[in-house]
């Protein structure tokens, strides 16, 4: 169906995509991974034909592509019914087919009736004559049959959002469907409901997702990208499959990589040791003069054939083959300034109420959370857990109720958006400003500590990070403070799974308090959650 030749893309003077080859048959469910930056958005992309390629080339047939939107941010002044139509290709359709019904009116040359040929074939693939029934039992796949669809996008909540962008990849009719982390903020009933339309669909899904359980449910064959110029690894597999098959990998380029330093160590100290011979060789303290002569001409030989055998080694240390570096585990530890045997509290809450506009309020909720908690806050998609979290903040209005928190939480808040505090500002003056007390070199090498590339931390404005970079920033802010409580909401969003493998050790070990939102099934289940409190139903 598709094929990709040698594909190359370079943007500046950075090589984002190196030599990239795959093809995409149908039925096919594929999930493309790999670390924060390495260019999978930007691969979906190219696909979908809104960049094209610097070197290679993209081979489609006749099969409409298309890429449905996750973050709705451009979306916010379209309403419900425009969005859907527009996104799943509708309009477009609908649009083409009315142009060629008003030139063949006036013209019936062969041309023109192949031109409405054309545009009657894809009136009819994407059913656009059904398109209001198609969205109807879109919405009622998607749980939110009662949505009004002419009110603008930007009046609903994140997890309504997020349920109306489900809605959307039900009601598309594509060949292939390219989907960018479909499961951000998606609840865990949502998250089945597209794991099961994914299995059930004869169209081609090629998907970036990180979340685990996720792949292993919905994906047969895993695409890595290794970023810059090292291509790409393919794995006709399951996810489990995959990731054993990355561990041998691993070890084998571990292996590789500790055989090539125990030689090179080994040359060297041979080298030296040839070396210090040949400085002493044939050393004596003979008085005459025959003895002198024939030592020093024992010596010269003996210091010349050392020289030569220790030219030998150098040159062997030279001719090693240097293999791939093995990458480190990225390595996350949050600060938390212990005083032995005291339990603090670190936040109570009592009665809230958040207004959530016409008329409509959240709550109330009581719920304390004290030093060693972790706190789940569970609700289906819309059930206003952002809102709670930003009620507590103090950054959503509060109809009733009380929160206090203690002076000595040092709390620190990640929204699901991932936002800097400078989001014109690169991510090193980020890091300073979240982390004051950093020493610029220190903050350098956490940064790096986290796979973050020294060519994007000094000069890319957080603005232009991916979601995933960015939440690696505040990663790093938080391990670089004294932090009591942190309050996570989706903290996975867009991280890649080395990283969210990292946070899931650190926040397991980590002994302060946690607010967490997470529908990162495999997350929640290993950061070792002592209790779960719901949003009441609205």
């Amino acid at each position: 169906m598709i094929n990709l030749n040698r594909v190359n893309y370079t943007t500046g003077s950075k090589e984002i995509l190196h030599d990239v080859s795959f093809s995409i048959n149908t039925g096919d469910k594929v999930d493309l991974v790999g670390s924060n930056g390495a260019g999978k958005t930007t691969l979906l992309r190219l696909i979908n034909g809104d960049l094209t390629p610097t070197s290679g080339e993209i081979i489609k047939t006749n099969e409409e592509i298309g890429i449905l939107p996750q973050d709705m941010r451009d979306w916010l002044d379209h309403s419900v019914y425009e969005f859907i139509e527009e996104v799943t290709g509708v309009k477009d359709a609908r649009e083409q087919f009315d142009e060629q019904c008003a030139n063949l009116e006036h013209d019936s040359s062969e041309r023109t009736l192949l031109l409405y040929a054309d545009a009657l074939e894809k009136y009819d693939k994407f059913e656009v004559a059904s398109f209001d029934a198609n969205l109807e039992k879109a919405l009622k796949r998607a749980d939110i049959s009662s949505i009004d669809t002419g009110k603008e996008i930007g009046n609903f909540s994140g997890g309504q959002r997020t349920r109306i962008a489900l809605a959307a990849v039900f009601a598309s009719r594509y060949d292939v469907v390219l989907l960018d982390e479909p499961t951000n903020n998606l609840d865990d009933k949502g998250v089945v409901v597209l794991e099961k339309f994914i299995e059930g669909s004869n169209a081609a899904f090629l998907m970036v997702s990180h979340d685990r359980r996720f792949l292993r449910n919905a994906t047969s064959r895993i695409i890595e990208l290794m970023g810059g110029d090292q291509g790409i690894q393919q794995y006709g597999l399951g996810y489990d499959e995959y990731v054993e098959a990355r561990e041998k990998a691993k070890r084998a380029t571990f292996n590789r990589y500790e055989q090539y330093e125990k030689e090179k160590k080994r040359l060297d100290r041979a080298a030296k040791a040839v070396r210090v011979k040949a400085n002493s060789a044939g050393s004596n303290h003979s008085n005459s003069d025959n003895d002198k002569l024939t030592a020093n001409f024992r010596k010269e030989k003996a210091a010349s054939g050392l020289a030569s055998a220790a030219s030998g080694m150098d040159s062997r240390l030279g001719q090693l083959e240097v293999p791939e570096r093995p990458e480190e585990d990225v390595s996350l530890k949050f600060l938390f300034k212990e005083e032995v045997g005291k339990k603090l509290n670190l936040l109570s809450v009592s009665n809230l109420e958040i207004d959530y506009g016409n008329g409509h309020a959240i709550g109330p909720m009581s719920f304390s959370i004290r030093t060693g908690d972790k706190i789940l806050l569970k609700g289906k998609n819309g059930s206003g857990k952002t809102s709670v979290i930003r009620g507590v903040m103090g950054d959503a209005p509060v109809s009733s109720g009380d929160v206090h928190t203690n002076k000595q939480a040092n709390v620190i808040y990640v929204d699901q958006n991932q936002t800097l505090p400078l989001p014109d500002d690169s991510a090193l003056n980020n890091i300073r400003h979240l982390a004051p007390s950093l020493e610029l070199h220190d903050a350098i090498n956490l940064l790096i500590r986290f796979n973050l590339k020294k060519d994007i931390i000094q000069v890319t404005p957080g603005s232009e990070l991916s979601g995933g970079e960015r939440a690696k920033v505040l990663l790093a802010g938080i391990a670089a403070n004294n932090a009591g409580l942190l309050i996570l909401d989706e903290p996975t969003n867009n991280l890649d799974i080395p990283t969210i493998e990292a946070l899931e050790h650190a926040l397991k070990n980590y002994n302060g308090g946690v607010l967490i939102v997470s529908h990162d099934r495999d997350f929640v289940q290993n950061i070792g959650i002592t209790n779960t409190i719901s949003t009441p139903p609205r």
